[in-house]
Order: C-alpha cells, then sequence, then structure tokens
C-alpha cells in the first residue's frame, strides 16, 4: 500500500469518527448533524504532506488557517499540483474548497486574505472590521482599486462574510470584543456593512477552564449572539463558531453551528 492510500484511509476514518461524534452531540441538542459545519483545521501540517487532499477525498470542502501565508501558500500548492496532474497524490479543484480564516488578522494583511477566504473568523474589534469595510470599498471602486487578479480563479469579492470574535474566556492572551461591551462595541459594525457580511460570532472556550466553565463560556456566546439579533434587527446572525478538538461536543449542546477541529484528524 502507498504512503497515499495509507493517509487516505487513516484519514477518513479519523473524519468519519469525528462525524459520528458530530451527529450524536447534535441530535442531543435537538438538531440534525447537517446544522453543524466541521472546519478541517491543518494550520500545523505542510501543504506537500497531502493530508488537505485526503480530507477532500474523505469528503472535507471547509478548511481552516490562521496565517494569511499559509493559507494562500497551500491553495496555490493546490493550484499548482492540480495544474500538473500529479499521479502520486489524487488532486483537489481548490475553487471547490472554502477557506476558512481563524487566527489573529493583521490589518496590513486583509488585502492579501480577502480573495481566499471563504469565511474570516476573527473579525476581533471595531478597527479591523473598519479596516476590512474600507479595503472592500475600495477594491470594489475602480477608483480606488489596487488587486491586481492575477488568476482568473481568484476575483476580489463583492462581499466578504465574516464573525465578530468575543473573548468569552476572559484570558488576556485572547483576542476579541469585551462581553460585557459587545453589543455597544459592535453596534459601528452592523451599521458600516454594505460589504461586509456579519454572519455570526466567534469564541474559544479558557485553555484551563473545567468543562463546566467552558460550557458556561459558550452559552455565553450563544446569549450574545441572540442580545446582538435584537439590538440589530434585520442581522440573522445564523453561525456560531466555538468548539476544538477537546471541546466539540460542549460546543455543540450550547447551539454551535461550525466547529474547527484540528489534531484529533490527523
Amino acid at each position: 500500500m502507498s504512503r497515499w492510500e495509507e493517509l487516505r484511509i487513516s484519514t477518513a476514518d479519523k473524519l468519519r469518527a469525528v462525524e459520528e461524534r458530530v451527529a450524536r452531540a447534535a441530535e442531543k441538542s435537538g438538531r440534525p448533524a447537517s446544522a453543524v459545519r466541521i472546519v478541517a483545521v491543518t494550520k500545523y501540517v505542510e501543504a506537500d504532506r497531502g493530508l488537505e487532499a485526503a480530507l477532500y477525498a474523505a469528503g472535507s470542502r471547509d478548511f481552516g488557517e490562521n496565517r494569511v501565508a499559509h493559507l494562500m501558500e497551500k491553495w496555490n500548492f493546490l493550484k499548482e499540483a492540480a495544474r500538473r496532474n500529479e499521479p502520486s497524490i489524487p488532486q483537489p479543484d481548490p475553487r471547490q474548497i472554502r477557506w476558512h480564516f481563524i487566527g489573529s488578522l493583521q490589518r496590513n494583511k486583509v488585502r492579501r486574505l480577502l480573495p481566499y477566504a471563504a469565511l474570516i473568523h476573527s473579525v476581533d474589534s471595531p478597527e479591523l472590521f473598519d479596516a476590512v469595510a474600507r479595503i472592500m470599498r475600495e477594491e470594489n471602486d475602480p477608483a480606488t482599486r489596487t488587486y491586481a487578479r492575477e488568476d482568473a480563479l481568484l476575483p476580489f469579492p463583492k462581499k466578504i462574510p465574516v464573525l465578530l470574535e468575543v473573548n468569552i474566556s476572559g484570558e488576556g492572551n485572547k483576542h476579541g470584543f469585551q462581553p460585557e461591551t459587545f453589543i455597544d462595541q459592535a453596534a459601528g459594525c452592523f451599521e458600516k456593512n454594505e460589504r461586509v457580511e456579519i454572519r455570526g460570532l466567534m469564541g474559544m472556550g479558557g485553555l484551563e477552564s473545567t468543562p463546566g466553565e467552558v460550557r458556561a463560556q459558550f452559552a455565553r456566546l450563544r446569549e450574545l449572539r441572540d442580545a446582538a439579533r435584537k439590538a440589530f434587527p434585520g442581522a440573522e446572525l445564523a453561525e456560531l463558531s466555538m468548539g476544538m478538538s477537546g471541546d466539540f461536543e460542549i460546543a455543540i449542546g450550547e447551539g454551535a453551528t461550525i466547529v474547527r477541529i484540528g489534531s484529533i484528524l490527523y
């Protein structure tokens, strides 16, 4: 058996196991498995390992990265591999992959990221939101456009979907809006969202928190989402991105619609 076949089989088995756990957790919360999207986080794996191809072969279409340069490198690696039609590892069509940016986003990297991202999970401040909104306006105006479209597969988006990140754990090393002032802080974002679509909220459980504390943190994010719906009529806010490899079942129990799964897939 080739290295690729071993990787494909083991990855498919791990993905199926995660899908079964997601389905059971969703059923307990009174929802179908289809209500929860699994984002495969491959941020610690180099592109030439073939993990994205193996996950794609197993059915994954949503991938997460936390650095802009790595996301772009992986997109271009898959694009070039597909063009070369390499027989050693069957390559996915990069146009069919939805890349989720889940890391801390520097404002000077926004313009590079926007053509690649299907969803930005980590808009963590009004200032970052303003930067995204400004660049979206500039790049959709012929008079101020600077983006050079180098690949026909990557037009600059007309609208970008984002999630607002909330620091629900209260940890000093975490980014995000503060829960206590979230509605006031976010008000300007909802007023300036002509080309930036706020799809929902994102949060991470505390690294040192107990399962009970993590559950309360995820419940707090859901409550903030519900409060935002009331404060900003017309904002659907359908997405709650919360839960990773160690706590995604708790997150699903509290209403997660997106879980970010990394280490247990590889």
